[in-house]
C-alpha cells in the first residue's frame, strides 16, 4: 500500500505519542484502512457480525471522548493506472470473481464499496461527518491536512506524504491506560532525512507504488538512498528530467592505477620511501603511518570516487530508460471541500435499528453505547455555541470523580426521546441516565447546573460542621 519500503525509510522520524495528546484536534481518517484492519482481526472472524461496523463503531466512539474530532474520507473512483493494484487488492480481499466481466468492472470493488456505503450510512447516524473523495482516500486526506483544514490525517498510505500531508498518523494500540498512535511529520521528513515531496514522488518511481507496482527493475531501497545521496541538492524529478534528453553512458576517461605504500597509502612503495621520501607526506626520507580507512588525494583515487558515483549512477539511469514506466507522477489536487465545525447528534432511533438490523445489537445495548455520544456532543455544542437544539438536558450532578486521572462529574440526565432500557429495569426507574463527564467541559456547558451542585455541597458540610460543634 503506497510506496515500497517507505515505511522503514522514514523510521527513524517516527514518533509515538499519546492519543489523549491530541485532544482538540480534527483528523481526516482514510475509511478504507478502518475497514480493511477489521477483516484481518482474529478475535472478529466468526464471531463477529460485521467486524468493520463494530470496529468504526467503538473507535468512533473512543476518540470521541477523547476530545478528537473525525472527518471521514470515502474511497471515489479508482484511477484507470491504478488498475492492476486495486484489482490484486480485491483478488486478497475476497478471492477470484468467478465472472470475470464483474471483477473488470469498477476495478471489482462493488463489494468492498458496499462495505463503505454500510459505514457511511452508520456515520450518518452517529452524527459524524464524512465526504467522498474525488479519487483516492489518502489523497484527498492530505489535501485537507495541507490546506489546514484538518490537523493530521490516519492512514496507513505512505502515498499521503507525496499527495502534500503536514501530519500522519498510523498503528493505534487502544488496549493499555496509555493509547498510542505513530506520528510522522513531513517537516521531520525533510530535514532530517532530505526527503522531499520531489524525492518522495522519485522514490515511489524508483521503489515501486500503486502506479508502478513493480517500480524500476534492478533498483532497490539501498540503491535509491545512495542515488539521492550523490545528488547533493537536486531532488530525483530534476535528475529524471535531466535523464530524459541524456544518453545513459559513463565516461570513458581512464586513469592508470599505481602502486601504493602500504604504510602511509600514498603512490609508491615503502622501500622508495624509505630512501626518498614521499611528495605527499612532505617528508625527505620514510613517511607518515596513515590510518586504514584514509583516503589518498592521488588522481587516481579521486578519479575513482568521482567514476564510482558516476557509474552507479548511470546504471539507474540505463534501468530507468529501458523501463516502460518512466514518467513522472502528476499530484492532482483539485479538491474542493468546505468544512463545518458542528458536531452533529447522534440519531439514536436510527442507530438501534440501523445495530440491530446489521450487527444484531439488542436496542437497550445500543442505547446506552449511543447515550455517550449523545451526551459528549450536548456538551460540546455548548461549549462552541453552535446552536443546535437539545436532545437531553441534565437534572443535577451526583458527585465529583476521577476517571483516567481526570476530573469529572457523575451527571443524572433525563431520559432521551427512544432511549431503551433493559426489559428487567422498573418502570419508575426508566426516566433518568446517567454518565461521567469531563469536570471542565461541563462547566463550560453548563454553569448553572455546577453552580446548583455546589451550593448544595457547601451546605451539606455546613450542616456537618454544625453538627461536629
Amino acid at each position: 500500500m503506497g510506496v515500497h519500503d517507505l515505511w522503514s525509510i522514514v523510521e527513524p522520524v517516527r514518533e509515538s505519542v499519546s492519543l489523549y495528546s491530541l485532544s482538540g484536534k480534527t483528523l481526516a481518517v482514510d475509511l478504507s484502512l478502518w475497514v480493511c484492519e477489521a477483516q484481518h482481526v482474529q478475535a472478529m472472524m466468526g464471531r463477529v457480525t460485521k467486524p468493520h461496523l463494530r470496529n468504526l463503531f467503538f473507535r468512533v466512539s473512543s476518540l470521541s471522548l477523547m476530545g478528537i474530532k473525525l472527518v471521514f474520507v470515502m474511497e471515489g473512483t479508482a484511477p484507470k493506472l491504478k488498475a492492476e493494484t486495486m484489482s490484486k487488492r480485491t483478488k486478497a480481499r475476497y478471492g477470484q470473481f468467478t465472472n470475470p466481466t464483474k471483477c473488470n468492472t469498477n476495478t471489482g470493488r462493488g463489494r468492498f464499496n458496499s462495505i463503505l456505503k454500510e459505514c457511511a450510512e452508520m456515520l450518518d447516524y452517529l452524527g459524524v461527518p464524512w465526504v467522498m473523495a474525488a479519487g483516492e482516500a489518502e489523497a484527498m486526506c492530505a489535501y485537507l491536512d495541507s490546506q489546514g483544514l484538518v490537523d493530521g490525517c490516519i492512514t496507513n498510505d505512505g502515498d499521503a506524504f507525496l499527495y502534500g500531508a503536514r501530519t500522519v498518523y498510523r498503528n493505534f494500540n487502544m488496549s493499555s491506560k496509555d493509547p498510542q498512535i505513530d506520528c510522522y511529520q513531513t517537516s521531520r521528513v525533510q530535514t532530517e532525512l532530505n526527503l522531499s515531496r520531489e524525492n518522495l514522488v522519485g522514490l515511489a518511481i524508483l521503489l515501486g507504488c500503486d502506479y508502478i507496482p513493480k517500480g524500476i527493475p534492478g533498483v532497490g531501497k539501498e540503491q535509491a538512498l545512495r542515488l539521492l545521496q550523490a545528488l547533493k541538492g537536486d531532488s530525483l524529478l530534476q535528475r529524471f528530467i535531466q535523464w530524459r534528453e541524456e544518453n545513459p553512458t559513463v565516461s570513458g576517461v581512464v586513469v592508470k592505477k599505481v602502486p601504493h605504500c602500504n604504510i602511509c597509502r600514498h603512490p609508491g612503495s615503502a622501500t622508495a620511501h624509505g630512501r626518498q621520501g614521499c611528495r605527499l607526506c612532505n617528508s625527505q626520507q620514510y613517511c607518515q603511518p596513515q590510518d586504514f580507512d584514509y583516503q589518498c588525494p592521488c588522481d587516481w583515487h579521486s578519479h575513482e570516487q568521482t567514476h564510482q558515483v558516476v557509474s552507479f549512477e548511470a546504471n539507474i539511469k540505463k534501468c530507468v530508460h529501458n523501463h516502460l514506466y518512466f514518467s513522472i507522477i502528476r499530484l492532482n489536487n483539485t479538491y474542493k471541500f468546505q468544512y463545518y465545525a458542528i458536531y452533529r447528534q447522534p440519531n439514536m432511533m436510527m442507530m438501534q435499528k440501523f445495530a440491530y438490523e446489521k450487527m444484531e445489537w439488542p436496542k437497550h445495548y445500543t442505547s446506552e453505547k449511543v447515550l455517550v455520544l449523545l451526551t459528549y456532543t450536548e456538551l460540546m455544542n455548548r461549549k462552541y455555541g453552535t446552536g443546535v437544539s437539545s436532545q437531553i438536558k441534565p437534572i443535577r450532578i451526583v458527585k465529583s470523580r476521577v476517571r483516567n486521572a481526570v476530573a469529572c462529574f457523575e451527571v443524572i440526565w433525563r431520559a432521551p426521546e427512544h432511549f431503551v432500557f433493559p426489559e428487567d429495569r422498573p418502570a419508575e426507574e426508566q426516566l433518568e441516565v446517567r454518565t461521567v463527564e469531563e469536570e471542565s467541559l461541563f462547566r463550560l456547558a453548563f454553569p448553572e447546573v455546577v453552580e446548583s451542585y455546589m451550593r448544595s455541597k457547601a451546605l451539606v458540610q455546613e450542616s456537618r460542621s454544625k453538627n461536629v460543634i
